[in-house]
């Protein structure tokens, strides 16, 4: 095993045999099922699961399922890992069969269809009529993907869009939460997002937001992938002491693995002084797409990931492949991973972030 940068390890264990590995406490067995992109250390990931020491109900407070046999394939390896309930930003034709197939398992998030991004109204005119729709079927939070690449897709991806206004103002009418993707990783403003001209700094993308968070003071905001900023937890405890009705979630199991696991002691002092603040949850993407790229391990991988990090002491690799390493450091192998290190949260604290935050917030 070889590794670099402090928190990168790229060589994983030879595939032709078997080891059984101690990390912290955490006994694992490696090299039992063939390595694919979503499981580098060859896990048994039901096995695992079983393994895992919490053993109460969670939600996933934030999940993308795209069609009915996705939602099967997720619910049936979210059954592995104790996933009670989740969250889901689901295409409007998509959300009358889910939710006659899981009823109460699955909320709705209401979202614009990505797939029609070609047409223009699908950001104006169809998305305005959609939100009420999303409505009547019993969707109780809007979310607003503001990411600065948003701005290749359509002009009203900024989140202080004119349209995006309107929006808000449909989705305040109809009672709805507000969920936002804001900014993006570190690593995409040191490369993807260099023309500052065009997508502006990291910092510029939070101005809007914090503008908008006292405009509507009466809603909760749901801030996905921590606020978009794991990279600078005393930034983000700086924007929930602003703003009382900021929440954040965990989602974004890549991102989140590779930067909440440099925080240590300062990440379990974060969730603690916020609970009632924080929901878990993965970003997991369940289409029939997705599922082909690495089958049950694609999904199985995300759940053992955000669940070692946060109920384990688990020090080692990640399963899972992380393009930025390369992305930042080209002279990294493609099937780079970062290190994964659990911070091991108290049983009160896990209870919070798994299940009472997500059902108080967002129900």
């Amino acid at each position: 095993m070889i590794q670099r940068k402090n928190s990168i390890v790229f060589q994983c264990p030879p595939h032709d045999v078997n080891q059984n590995v101690r990390l912290g406490t955490m006994q694992l067995t490696t090299n039992i099922r063939p390595l694919n992109d979503a499981n580098r250390l060859g896990l048994d990931y039901r096995h695992e699961a079983a393994m895992l020491p919490w053993t109460s109900p969670i939600i996933d407070a934030h999940i993308h399922i795209w069609g009915l046999q996705a939602a099967r394939d997720y619910f049936r390896i979210a059954d592995w890992f104790g996933i009670t309930e989740a969250w889901s930003q689901t295409p409007l034709q998509e959300v009358p069969a889910i939710k006659a197939a899981f009823g109460d398992r699955v909320h709705f998030v209401a979202v614009p269809d990505y797939s029609k991004r070609d047409d223009p109204a699908t950001f104006t005119t169809k998305w305005f009529d959609s939100i009420e729709q999303f409505a009547d079927l019993g969707a109780k939070m809007i979310k607003f993907w503001s990411a600065p690449r948003g701005r290749d897709i359509h002009p009203s991806m900024t989140l202080d869009s004119p349209e995006r206004q309107h929006a808000m103002k449909i989705a305040h009418g109809a009672g709805m939460m507000f969920m936002v993707h804001i900014a993006d990783p570190d690593t995409w403003f040191a490369t993807h997002y260099k023309d500052s001209n065009k997508y502006g700094t990291k910092d510029s993308q939070y101005l809007a937001l914090e503008r908008l968070l006292d405009q509507y003071g009466d809603v909760k905001w749901l801030a996905a992938h921590m606020c978009g900023m794991p990279e600078n937890l005393d930034r983000l405890q700086q924007m929930l002491d602003r703003h009382p009705n900021l929440y954040v979630d965990t989602s974004a199991t890549k991102w989140m693995v590779r930067e909440l696991s440099k925080h240590g002691d300062r990440l379990t002092d974060f969730i603690r002084h916020n609970t009632g603040r924080v929901l878990w949850g993965t970003d997991i993407v369940a289409s029939d797409g997705h599922y082909k790229m690495a089958g049950d391990d694609q999904y199985a991988s995300r759940f053992w990931a955000m669940r070692t990090l946060f109920e384990t002491d688990y020090d080692g690799l990640s399963p899972i492949v992380d393009p930025d390493l390369s992305m930042i450091d080209p002279s990294l192998p493609r099937e780079s991973v970062a290190m994964l290190k659990g911070i091991k949260l108290d049983p009160t604290t896990l209870q919070s972030l798994y299940y009472d935050t997500t059902k108080a917030v967002l129900q």
